[in-house]
């Protein structure tokens, strides 16, 4: 965005010294600067709400960034430390891109907060992609996946009917994905020993 601010609109010619200086070109030097103060402002509070920082986390709300290079990025991951003993666990695919999860009982996995929005007029939308690495407590501990509001789950070809996570050790691997409402997609990628 231009600037608003139009400091060549002052006389810093003014006052001159030893005259008699006319009012009115103070009047307008005052006036000036207040406008130029108050287009400062505006601008200065439009980077405050919407330019991105390094010193706090920035949510881009879908908006592209193109012709990007990063350089040492990483995924976030979370880790859910402790085994789930109970109840059901739910994969926030806006906590992380990837997630480590123990079990220590048969456990139900929810997805929630991946992109669902519809593709736009150009054709392109968003995907939210997640990994799981799955481990057991030495005790065979089927999990199962669950979704609400009429969103169905797809799953890759050699999914196997029931996922059972039993080594504390060696995970099993499986990919999220999302882009609409209705489908969640499910690949397992194996138990890796």
């Amino acid at each position: 965005m231009t600037s608003l601010i139009n400091f060549a609109a002052i006389n810093e010619n003014f006052p001159v010294a030893g005259q008699d200086n006319d009012t009115q070109v103070f009047r307008d030097n005052f006036d000036t600067i207040k406008t130029n103060f108050s287009a400062a402002k505006t601008e200065i509070t439009d980077l405050q709400d919407n330019a991105a920082r390094t010193d706090e986390d920035n949510d881009f709300l879908y908006n592209v960034v193109g012709s990007l290079t990063l350089q040492d990025a990483y995924l976030r991951k979370k880790d859910y430390g402790a085994a789930i003993v109970a109840g059901t666990q739910d994969i926030s695919f806006k906590q992380a891109m990837y997630h480590v999860v123990k079990f220590g009982a048969n456990t139900s996995l929810t997805f929630s907060e991946f992109p669902t929005g519809a593709v736009d007029v150009t054709g392109l939308g968003q995907i939210g992609k997640a990994t799981l690495e799955l481990y057991g407590d030495g005790s065979a501990r089927t999990i199962t996946f669950v979704t609400s509001g009429g969103t169905v789950i797809k799953k890759s070809p050699g999914f196997p009917g029931s996922v059972t996570v039993t080594s504390a050790t060696d995970p099993v691997i499986i990919e999220v994905w999302q882009h609409s409402a209705t489908v969640i997609w499910l690949n397992y990628l194996g138990l890796y020993s």
